[in-house]
């Protein structure tokens, strides 16, 4: 009896029937995750790459075709409402109401900072027949009105993005940055000169179709700069 037992375990131990299915049963689960995982991480990249596209044709549109000097004079009455809906549908196929589009008029305060002349930001509906203004991140000044401005209105820019042209310069020598208040022959008040900018921002929220990946739901935003064409 003891004979016949160890004989059927060796035979147990020798036969490898079956051993490959028990082999992929164990690797299905890791393989279904990276199948899964890679899918959601290259529809993200694409994604990334609409936002991309789409705030270079904002950014593009308003630049060519808004004058900043129409807009410093009177900011109450400009609108980007048709450049900033265009842009979202270049984010289609992707789901339109995830998206909150912005841009901004700057003017060049120093090498690294300027001030909000104007600013605009909206989002909408899934497929983008409805329209709703949104809150913009920026603080835009209330210049051209003779009055104190606010530090608010003041931002960081890329320093790359300026040339010494574009910096002003206050007759006594101070940081046109710092002077809030409404200026003199020997002071230049902030947003009263200096080199314009149009700053086009897009923020999309990005939420994976398979929603039992390791990716969670991720912000993917582009900003870009650019000179008007128009003055």
């Amino acid at each position: 009896m003891q004979r016949v037992a160890n004989l059927l375990l060796k035979r147990f131990a020798r036969d490898t029937r079956g051993a490959v299915l028990v082999e992929f049963a164990l690797v299905l689960p890791v393989l279904l995750l990276l199948y899964t995982g890679g899918c959601s991480l290259s529809d993200m990249i694409a994604c990334k790459r609409k936002v991309t596209v789409a705030t270079r044709s904002l950014t593009d549109l308003v630049s060519r075709t808004m004058s900043p000097a129409i807009i410093y004079n009177a900011p109450q009455n400009a609108s980007a409402k048709s450049y900033l809906s265009a842009s979202a549908v270049v984010l289609s196929p992707y789901k339109l109401n995830n998206a909150v589009e912005q841009i901004s008029l700057l003017r060049v305060c120093d090498a690294t900072h300027a001030y909000v002349v104007w600013t605009q930001a909206q989002t909408q509906n899934v497929d983008g027949s409805t329209v709703t203004a949104t809150t913009s991140s920026h603080t835009a000044g209330t210049l051209p009105v003779n009055e104190t401005q606010s530090s608010n209105s003041v931002i960081s820019i890329p320093s790359d993005m300026i040339t010494s042209t574009m910096v002003p310069t206050s007759p006594d020598g101070t940081n046109v940055c710092g002077n809030l208040a409404p200026g003199d022959s020997n002071k230049t008040q902030v947003g009263t000169a200096g080199g314009w900018l149009f700053m086009g921002k897009i923020t999309y929220s990005f939420t994976p179709t398979l929603g039992f990946t390791s990716l969670t739901t991720t912000q993917l935003t582009d900003t870009i700069y650019m000179l008007p064409r128009l003055y």
